[in-house]
């Protein structure tokens, strides 16, 4: 390959291949071939199957050699005992990628890897590169490609986030889940067994993509685990890189290599890069996608005191008690900001608290000022904290969207904003974090995301 950015031709191919295409919608690749129609795949699209002659709408081909031109990505679907077959034609056409979907491989023991080592050397044979054995493919939205997962999401709109995941449960839901949540993403990849191409390589391209500001991954097994550490350790310098481990008790490892076939021993190298701030570590699916919505956001905190602006005390109490956990400070603010936040306040609230943060709004009125104060009591407390978790009942709107992220902008530092109903205003909530403004829950998940990035943040100014 001619460098690692030749992956390009994997996430925008001109030209592919569904190799086991089907007429059966129900069969994987009768799945795979009506997606990439109806997501509109711009390029040319060869079903190839060994019996038809056209297959939804589509000519059909009964060999990959027969297909006139090149072709830069193959999707392979059939059984794991013809697949090292059609690799080896694959090979001979010069196709460049192949997403080999079938399963029956490493993850099986020592049969399934003799298979998948077949399959393997006829790849190298003509150099073409595999993503798989194992694995549900492409999310590309800006080529309109989706094999991974059924429900809708945007065909066209491109975010900032990349994700490969080993698991296609995970990478499915991460797509979902997340795009509910708003976040939007530029590529992800279903892996599998890592046969071939490896969470090293992705990352390594994932570094130099202009549209990836944030890297996530789901890992069973790392290959290779030394390089990923120190690529990781220089790529976090420039972007910030997620990962959620799993496979970390006996049963764990035992399900990860019978699911993916992958190798033991990779928590000490994951592990190693959190305490040295490299690598943010999730412990579950909530938790991958709380912090790649946190680190969307355009700037980093700059250290480790919080401002808590809130319109209910019960909140305050729960993340005052989350970020003292989370060795985080919430400051007393200065006499000056004090008396400044109950000038603003005056006459506009009942009487509250004395502000020495957190601050208690106590319930303000719901109207067109209110936006506005929280905008101006933010300001007065980001003089003195390095970011603002503000738990607000006003989160339904644009016009609040525009203000804070405005003056996330002005200050240079972060806000996380949790609503007061997080059931209703969950569009409010897609909306913020499309804006780049963090949304969460509740306070402690806001917290706990924000300690990693602190953490982060003093790791790329160490570095």
């Amino acid at each position: 390959m001619e460098g690692i950015q030749e992956l390009d031709r994997l996430f925008n191919p001109s030209s592919l291949a569904v190799i086991g295409a089907s007429k059966d919608e129900n069969k994987s690749g009768g799945t795979f071939l009506k997606g990439l129609i109806g997501s509109g795949f711009k390029g040319k699209l060869y079903p190839v199957n060994t019996r038809e002659s056209e297959i939804m709408g589509l000519r059909n081909y009964r060999s990959v050699l027969d297909i006139p031109g090149e072709v830069d990505l193959a999707y392979v679907t059939v059984p794991a005992k013809t697949v090292p077959q059609v690799i080896a034609e694959c090979s001979q056409k010069g196709v460049r990628f192949a997403v080999v979907h079938s399963v029956g491989f490493s993850e099986l023991g020592a049969e399934g890897k003799k298979l998948e080592e077949e399959m393997l050397k006829f790849a190298r044979q003509g150099g073409t590169r595999i993503i798989g054995p194992n694995c549900m493919g492409l999310y590309s939205p800006k080529a309109h490609i989706n094999t991974i997962t059924s429900l809708s999401v945007p065909k066209d709109e491109v975010g900032s986030v990349a994700f490969a995941g080993q698991s296609g449960w995970v990478t499915e839901n991460v797509i979902q889940r997340g795009y509910e949540r708003g976040l939007r993403f530029s590529k992800v990849v279903s892996i599998g067994n890592q046969s071939d191409l490896t969470f090293q390589d992705l990352l390594e391209y994932f570094a130099g993509d202009a549209d990836t500001k944030v890297i996530a991954f789901h890992i069973e097994g790392i290959k290779r685990g030394r390089e990923f550490l120190q690529l990781a350790r220089q790529i976090s310098k420039k972007k910030p890189i997620i990962a959620w481990k799993a496979g970390r008790t006996a049963i764990g490892v035992g399900a990860a290599a019978s699911h993916t076939g992958s190798p033991v021993g990779n928590n000490v190298v994951l592990d190693t890069a959190l305490e040295q701030g490299a690598i943010a570590i999730a412990e579950n699916l909530e938790e991958l996608i709380d912090l790649v919505v946190g680190f969307t956001c355009p700037v980093l905190p700059r250290g480790n005191k919080i401002g808590l602006l809130v319109e209910a005390g019960g909140a305050a109490v729960a993340g005052a008690d989350a970020a003292d956990k989370l060795g985080l400070k919430v400051p007393t603010l200065s006499a000056e900001a004090q008396k400044e936040l109950v000038d603003k306040l005056k006459g506009i609230i009942p009487p509250f608290p004395s502000p020495r943060n957190p601050v208690d709004l106590v319930w303000p009125s719901y109207d067109d000022k209110l936006v506005q104060l929280l905008r101006q009591c933010s300001q007065i407390m980001l003089k003195e904290v390095d970011t603002i978790v503000m738990v607000s009942y006003a989160v339904h709107d644009d016009y609040f969207a525009k203000e804070i992220r405005s003056l996330i902008d002005e200050m240079g530092k972060p806000i996380f904003i949790v609503p007061g109903h997080p059931n209703e205003y969950r569009d409010g909530m897609s909306l913020l974090t499309r804006r780049e403004i963090p949304s969460f829950t509740i306070p402690e998940r806001a917290i706990k995301t924000l300690s990693a990035m602190v953490r982060y943040s003093n790791y790329r100014h160490q570095s």
